[in-house]
């Protein structure tokens, strides 16, 4: 009787040290194993070159469309564009198909008595690649100086013509008054024109080392 009474209390302290550690395992085997994760690799941002664009630069640029004297008056902006790009040091400081402005000085449409119309400018800037507005002039030496077109003349017609019809009948008179009123063309600058402009004074521009006319740098 006492052996069997051993044996049962053996049973039940096993058991219940059984039971006592399966929840220490179970919570061990429910918590995941954390894996640390690889810090992401940032590039390093490209350094910032600051580029001298020299006084005295030549950039070519064309008109970027049609520009009439009947259409514009003074003060007017119009715009041009480069056509080659410029490049300090092996990189585009100011890139192709760059904005270019000039202001209207003079507009005037064609007069009576055949006068031709007249179109005159100024330039103001074109605008490199971190959109630094560089200054620039029509010519080399002189800030001041303006581009300019005439439309064509019929003077010289008009007063053939007046001539001739003087000498006739007095009759002829409303009809030499109606070649008064006939004007002159007005001053047309078509799309496509190309000038020469240049730069007006020593201008800084920043651009990224990263690539120079589109290649690695070392």
């Amino acid at each position: 009787m006492k052996r069997t009474l051993s044996l049962a209390l053996t049973h039940l302290f096993v058991i219940a040290t059984i039971q006592a550690q399966s929840p220490a395992a179970t919570t061990g085997a429910a918590n995941p194993v954390q894996v640390s994760q690889p810090s992401p690799v940032t590039s390093p941002a490209s350094p910032t070159r600051e580029l001298k664009i020299p006084a005295g630069t030549a950039v070519e640029i064309e008109t970027a469309y049609t520009v009439s004297s009947l259409y514009v008056r003074p003060e007017e902006l119009i715009s041009f564009r480069v056509i080659v790009p410029i490049r300090v040091d092996g990189q585009t400081v100011i890139e192709k198909n760059s904005l270019v402005t000039g202001r209207v000085v003079q507009a005037k449409r064609g007069q009576h008595w055949g006068k031709a119309g007249k179109l005159s400018w100024i330039m103001r800037d074109v605008v490199a690649v971190d959109l630094t507005r560089v200054p620039i002039q029509v010519q080399r030496d002189s800030p001041q100086a303006e581009n300019g077109i005439k439309g064509t003349s019929h003077g010289g017609q008009v007063a053939t013509e007046m001539i001739v019809l003087g000498g006739l009948l007095w009759m002829a008179a409303p009809l030499v008054l109606m070649h008064g009123f006939k004007r002159g063309e007005n001053a047309v600058l078509p799309e496509g024109k190309r000038f020469v402009v240049y730069v007006q004074r020593d201008t800084i521009v920043k651009t990224t080392s990263a690539v120079a006319d589109g290649q690695p740098a070392p």
